[in-house]
């Protein structure tokens, strides 16, 4: 054979051999920077960020803790860990990885090349071990067994079954190997007491946010492991944010030991209950790494297990550093916590000398903002670059010299996202939702109003066909600016307008025939000129408990008409007091840390038992999930009248008032307003009560 004809021979052959090869499937999908949700291969969908979430720049190692910080949260977990050991419980820490971190190959390539080891989650690891803290990691478990088994919901952030097994294991065998020497082992859960099955859905949330992005349905998958057998029950625990159960003693299994557990979790976590329920005699699961004292007096737990979910960080306790003042020169203000509320614009949360004012320099211009309490919010505008702006804080208490410098770092971000959250004056926190209103951008022309008169005329007239008697009275909850205008910043005092859709809709209901339609922007007004406290949460889009009851006495100002008995109580009949709580909604949306970012919740409390029986706790009304079900009260008072309410979230600080006021009272699901006429039909209550956000007014029904 000649040389020519052996070289094409060879080529051939190779070629052949090239083609025979099995191709390898290459992850070809690209993430456009833009989106909240990231398609992944195989189905899988990932978070990139959120009103209140960070994944994508946590991921990339882009948003590391500062030393300060560092040492403020690990110094939070050591003080609840020396607490519940103070106890006779002894701790330790589950760490467990973002489901971007391990699925990371299902990431688009141009999203998975920016990963980084070095991230939030690493530094809190390698501190709490430097801390002498007991932390299992479960990074490489994870990555051992990821491709066998689904850990993580394809469209959805939380542990599945599988994983939530596995941090039981984890957990149950780090016990065993640290703390059980002359006791028997805690058993851990075996595989067969459970039948794994999988299943398909469309509905999870990230599937819903991700066709509401694309068009296209990529459905959720996930893994549930169903229990053969249960031998635990509820063990009847009734306490806020607080689950338990129990092993009956004669159900325990011979040979193990089975301990009184204590579980913290932020909630990322709580598919792993059912395997801790099923091996100790006693499981308390509290949502949130808060170590309450009542539960603890109670449980009394032997053991605690606190997980930290890698995209929950946000979550975790940090402690506060105290202000140190001294004569003629301010104190430096101290950084509690930081955040993004657009892409260019750094938010700090900080504490500092009481009445102060706080100096920002290093971003596009010079800011300021005065201090209430001992603490300060502030917004920086930084440079649309990669490069980091240096922003420097100072501090000047009224009649001393401006303190030193205290220095941080902000950095333009693509990936930060928009917060809809507008920071305003002594640390109100404003919904961007509102802002519509406060200018007048959402006014509406005279027809508008006309056909939302006669809308809601035709709706009274429909209930009067099959409840003659009943009164219909709507309540809108006034915007926090509305009440609280001088509070917006200042590129938003400049078109602040005197009318809104809320004021036309009063004035077109005057002397309405068919419904009352309650103006509470007057009397909330007024009483924000006499009230001990503020009537609205700084941190929170709603009102407070004090201003709820300035609008349940408007409320029940109108059923005393008719019903004397259902006039409202004087204010001295309840107590009025304050209490420093997690910070609130708009705060959460800014994903900081409500253990830092705090408010000073305003409460009014019965100084009697409630009939109705209500207990609440000081939460604010987001954090309230018990309030935003459907609910009925019954008091044995004939005198009282009965009252179905339709209505949102500002109803949660207005519930506790109303049930004592009704012999019978009905609370819609929050946002569930069925046009049920055959139940007001067969109910026939004397009132229906229509609560709505100032904000809401476009869905007025």
């Amino acid at each position: 054979m000649s040389k020519k004809k052996t070289a094409l021979f060879i080529l051939t052959a190779l070629l052949l051999a090239v083609a025979a090869i099995p191709s390898c499937k290459t992850n070809t999908l690209a993430y456009n920077g833009k989106d909240a949700v990231i398609k992944g291969e195989d189905g899988y969908l990932f978070r990139a960020f959120g009103q209140s979430s960070t994944e994508l720049s946590d991921f990339c190692g882009e948003d590391l803790y500062g030393d300060d910080a560092l040492d403020n949260v690990v110094g939070a977990l050591s003080e609840i860990s020396d607490a519940l050991l103070s106890r006779g419980c002894k701790t330790v820490f589950v760490l467990v990885p973002s489901k971007m971190a391990i699925y990371r190959d299902k990431l688009p390539e141009n999203v998975k090349k920016d990963y980084s080891s070095s991230r939030k989650y690493t530094q809190l690891r390698s501190a709490l071990l430097s801390a002498g803290l007991d932390v299992t990691d479960l990074t490489e478990l994870f990555e051992r067994v990821k491709d066998g088994e689904q850990l993580y919901d394809t469209a959805a952030d939380t542990l599945n079954d599988a994983g939530g097994y596995r941090v039981a294991e984890a957990a149950i065998t780090a016990l065993n190997e640290k703390y059980r020497e002359n006791k028997a082992e805690i058993k851990v859960p075996a595989k067969a007491d459970y039948t794994v099955e999988t299943a398909e859905d469309e509905t999870h949330a990230l599937t819903r946010e991700y066709r509401n992005i694309t068009g296209e349905t990529v459905p959720n998958r996930t893994v549930t492991y169903k229990e053969n057998s249960v031998k635990y029950e509820d063990a009847g625990y009734d306490y806020e944010a607080t689950y338990a159960t129990e092993i009956p003693y004669a159900d325990r299994e011979v040979g193990y030991g089975h301990p009184s557990l204590l579980v913290l979790d932020t909630g990322n976590s709580v598919s792993s209950r059912k395997f801790f329920s099923a091996v100790t005699s006693l499981s308390v699961f509290r949502r949130g790494i808060v170590a309450d004292e009542t539960v603890l007096e109670r449980a009394k737990p032997e053991y605690a297990v606190i997980i930290i979910n890698e995209n929950e960080l946000s979550s975790l306790p940090s402690n506060k550093k105290p202000i140190e003042t001294v004569s003629g020169t301010s104190a430096a203000p101290v950084v509690n916590a930081t955040a993004y509320s657009d892409k260019d614009r750094f938010v700090i949360f900080g504490s500092c000398e009481k009445n102060s004012t706080i100096t920002a320099t290093g971003g596009t211009k010079e800011v300021t903002a005065r201090s209430y309490g001992g603490e300060f919010v502030i917004e920086v505008p930084i440079r649309d670059t990669p490069a980091e702006s240096r922003i420097s804080l100072y501090c000047t208490a009224d009649g001393k010299e401006q303190s030193e410098a205290v220095t941080i770092s902000a950095k333009y971000s693509k990936r930060n996202g928009y917060k809809d959250v507008v920071i305003g004056k002594e640390g109100h926190l404003h919904y961007q939702e509102t802002v519509g209103d406060f200018t007048g951008e959402t006014l509406w022309p005279d027809e508008t109003v006309q056909q939302y008169v006669s809308y809601l005329n035709a709706k009274a007239d429909r209930i009067h066909a099959v409840s003659p008697n009943t009164k219909i009275i709507y309540v809108i909850a006034p915007n926090h600016l509305t009440i609280y205008p001088e509070t917006a910043p200042d590129e938003l005092q400049a078109k602040k307008c005197d009318d809104s859709r809320l004021k036309q809709l009063i004035k077109a209901f005057e002397n309405n025939e068919k419904l009352t339609f309650l103006d509470l922007i007057t009397p909330l007004m007024n009483a924000k000129e006499t009230a001990p406290y503020r009537l609205y949460n700084r941190t929170d889009t709603h009102w407070n408990e004090l201003g709820a009851y300035y609008a349940y006495r408007e409320i029940m100002n109108v059923t005393a008409k008719d019903f004397p008995a259902a006039a409202p109580d004087p204010l001295d009949s309840f107590n009025v007091f304050t209490k420093t709580v997690a910070g609130g909604d708009m705060a959460n949306f800014l994903d900081v840390d409500l253990n830092v970012v705090t408010e000073e919740g305003v409460y009014v409390r019965s100084k009697t038992e409630l009939k109705s029986g209500i207990s609440k706790d000081y939460s604010m009304n987001f954090a309230n999930a018990w309030f935003s079900d459907y609910h009925e009260f019954k008091i044995n008072d004939s005198n009282l009248p009965t009252m179905i309410m339709y209505r949102d979230s500002f109803s949660t600080n207005l519930m506790s008032f109303m049930a004592e006021k009704f012999s019978y009272s009905v609370f819609y699901t929050m946002w569930e307003r069925p046009d049920d006429l055959d139940a007001i039909a067969e109910m026939k209550p004397d009132y229906i009560i229509y609560e709505f956000v100032e904000r809401s007014l476009g869905g007025l029904q």
